[in-house]
Formats: C-alpha cells, structure tokens, sequence
C-alpha cells in the first residue's frame, strides 16, 4: 500500500508538472498528502489538504498537513496558524494533543518561547497516557528555562470569620492595668471575603555558566469585604496593594549543590486606597542540598520604609530564617523553618521584634483526588513599649500565636497545568491587650501552576 500511495505520488507530480487534472476520492487525497509530506513535497501535500479544505474548512487533518507542509519550508509563523485551527477544529483528545504540540515546536522554532508554552499548557490537558503527560511537562520545563520572560499568576478568595484581625470580645482589658475599656464595633471581629490575585513577571538580562540575572515586577492586590457592614468601617479601609520593581542574581556556589539569590527591590505600599509607604529591601538566600532528600536553606534581608502619612514614622525591618526540607522514601516530604524578624522604629506602637516556627507535611501519596500538606506554626510578638491611648502599657505588648491549617491541592481538575486549591486554616492569639486576643478560621479557594 506505501508503494502504491508512493508510485501515485509521483503520478500526481507528473500531471501537476504538465497542467493536467487528476480526480481523487477525499481517503485518496488524505493519503496522498500524507505520503508527500514524507517524501519531503511540501507544496503538493498543501495543495492536496487545499482541496481537503474545499469540501470541509472544518477538517482538522488537513490544517494538519498545511502546517507540516509550511513547516517544512520553514514558514514557522503561517504553520503555527495551521496547527492552531488544527487544534480548535479536532475532534478527538489526540488530534488536539497532536496539533497542540506541533504549535508548540512552531513556536519554538520561531523563537517564541511563550507561544510554545502556551501551546504545550494545552497539550498536557489531552496527553493519551501519563508517561506522554510527563514528557510534555518536561518540555515546558525545558522551552522555559530557554525563555528570558517569565509569568507568575495566583488567585484566592478567602471567607473568614474575621477579615479586619478584629478581638473576640468587646472589652478591652490590659494586664496590670485598673482600667477596662470598650472597643467599637469596628475593633471587633467581622466576617466577609478577602480576595488576593497576584501578578509577577520576570525577563533574563544576562546568563553564564553559574550565573543569571533577572529584572522583576510585582503587583499584589488584596481586596475585602465585609458581610455586616459597620459604621467607620468599610472593606477598602482593609485592602491594600503593593507595587515592587526589583533585580535577582543567582549564583552557583562552589559545588552544583549550593545556590546562592541576591534581591534588590523597592516599590510602594497602598492601604485603603491611599499611599501608606515606600520601601527599598535587600536580601540574600542560601540553599544547599545536602544530600539527594536532605535541603538546607536560609537567608535574610534589610528593609528601609518611608512613610507617606504625617502620623507614620520611618522604620527599618532586618528579617531572617533558617529552614530544613527533608524527603522520606514514601515520597512524603517534612519541612521545618524558624523565622525571626526586628522592626526598629521610633513611632509610637511601631518597634517590635517577632519569633515564629512552622513545621510542615505533606504526604507521599493522594488521598481520594488531593495531594494533603499540613502545618502549625508558633509566634511570639513583642513590643518593647506600647501605648493604648494615653495609658502606657507595663512591660509592653506581649502576643503568643497558634495556627495551623491544611492544604488539599487538586491535580486531577487542572486546566492547561494550573489546578485548584483549598486550605482551611485557623489561629488563635492570646495577648496581655485583649484586643488583640484574635480567633480566626478561614477557608482559601486558590489556583495555582501545577508546574
């Protein structure tokens, strides 16, 4: 049968050569332009799936065949548009599959590495087995180290229990202090939504052996609103944005398993819609692998805030952690991190310094369609001095903290490589202010890149 669609072939060659016509059944052009591809005839297989287009535009074997003809005279753009209608015109997962990764190779070739991406983001959704879904994530993986332009995308919404970090009772009592005060409304636990998305790209400026350097862009946006509405209080009086600029230097250390990160950011922070301050942060990050399931990690960084507001006084964060990441032979991975951060400022209420530990699981294997990870944390947050109106507060303000939560990340709903989340978590304070004495239990719809 190769033969015999080869000798036509060659047939259908000769009569094009002189000008004559040649009638052929749909199966018969089908296979002719399929066989003319292989015998490296572009133009004639794009003819032939042409008359495939005549009797049904809609044929995605045919877009198929063009994009392969114009592939092969290196018309990388025009070929991906083939693959393309290819693709929204299939009719089976592997026709989209196929096509889906013809684009992506297109691009590629074209050196349009978010294109390829992009395209391979849909293939991964129509792979026929997982051994093909690995091999396709691992091309992404691969056009992506090769493209200088990078995007991040997260989205959440939130129902809590307590959007404004309100107290759990309406009395204000301070230890060691005659007095017992009242809170408003406002000062008191309301429930409602927080919503956050957050947007962040990067492009390779320069890249050597063992090096590379990033410029960066943020913008985070959190946004709430409160069920019961309260007089004074709105859900912008709680929403923020932060707007960074920023440049990142990897380096490899003296062996492939030590690297190095260097940050250099400054931005803009706003709350409840007006400017709250601006900020210029260095920071460093070392991580080691020290064996194949053993990582160490930690690092610091130095913040200088500049406060727009008359009332707000500068101040300067110095932040640090330390972190261990550890994976069992099950698959399941246990980490633990300390953090540590100091605020020096000479505002009323501002300087403090704060201790936290969070330990975290994630388990080896899923559990009905969700992959599990717990955590629970500890902090302790200290004021050296604090003033509750003009009552100044003995020995300051003292908060012990305990929260946990869990997140349930499914794999198996994903669209294009992002997937949902859900994570429940809750945490308790107790301070010697008990207004800050805070309960909260939320519930965090998310989508996240699965790779």
């Amino acid at each position: 049968m190769r033969r015999l669609c080869a000798s036509l072939v060659l047939i259908v060659m000769g009569l094009a050569a002189h000008g004559d016509q040649l009638n052929l059944t749909l199966a018969q052009a089908d296979a002719l332009a399929a066989q003319a591809l292989g015998a490296g005839q572009p133009r004639l297989a794009y003819d032939l799936s042409k008359g495939l287009l005549q009797a049904d535009r809609r044929n995605p074997r045919a877009h198929y065949y063009q994009a392969l003809a114009l592939a092969q005279a290196k018309a990388y753009g025009a070929a991906e548009k083939k693959a393309a209608l290819a693709y929204w015109h299939a009719k089976t997962d592997d026709q989209r599959f196929q096509a889906a990764n013809l684009a992506a190779q297109l691009s590629f070739a074209d050196d349009r590495f978010t294109g390829s991406q992009f395209w391979l983001r849909r293939a991964v959704d129509h792979a026929p087995d997982e051994v093909a879904r690995a091999q396709t994530v691992t091309a992404f993986q691969n056009v992506r180290a090769r493209n200088p332009l990078r995007f991040d995308f997260r989205f959440s919404t939130t129902p809590s229990d307590n959007v404004n970090n309100g107290a759990n009772s309406p009395l204000n009592v301070i230890d060691g202090v005659p007095v017992v005060g009242t809170l408003s409304p406002s000062a008191q636990a309301l429930s409602g939504w927080i919503t956050t998305a957050q947007a962040a790209l990067s492009y390779r400026l320069a890249k050597s052996d063992g090096r590379e350097t990033r410029a960066r862009a943020r913008v985070n946006a959190r946004r709430v609103d409160i069920s019961d509405s309260v007089p004074g209080l709105s859900g912008d009086d709680l929403s923020s944005t932060v707007a960074e600029l920023g440049l990142t230097q990897y380096l490899r250390g003296t062996s492939a398993a030590v690297t190095w990160k260097f940050d250099l950011d400054g931005g803009r922070v706003w709350y409840a819609d007006n400017p709250l301050y601006d900020f210029a942060r260095v920071g460093a990050t070392r991580h080691h692998r020290l064996t194949d399931r053993l990582m160490l990690s930690f690092g610091g960084s130095f913040e200088d805030q500049h406060y727009e507001s008359a009332r707000g006084a500068d101040s300067t964060v110095a932040s640090g952690f330390a972190g261990v990441g550890l994976t069992l032979e099950s698959g399941a991975q246990i980490g633990f991190q300390v953090q540590y951060r100091d605020t020096d400022s000479n505002g009323i209420n501002r300087a403090s310094d704060q201790w936290t530990g969070i330990a975290s699981y994630q388990l080896g294997r899923d559990i009905g369609p969700a992959s599990l990870e717990f955590s629970l944390g500890l902090s302790q947050l200290d004021y050296s001095s604090y003033q509750v109106g003009f009552i100044s507060v003995p020995g300051g303000r003292d908060d012990r903290s305990v929260f946990g939560g869990v997140t349930a990340t499914f794999n198996d709903w994903g669209y294009m490589g992002f997937v949902p989340t859900l994570t429940v978590t809750s945490e308790r304070s107790d301070s010697n202010i008990s207004r800050f004495d805070v309960e909260e239990t939320s519930i965090t719809l998310g989508i996240r890149s699965e790779f």
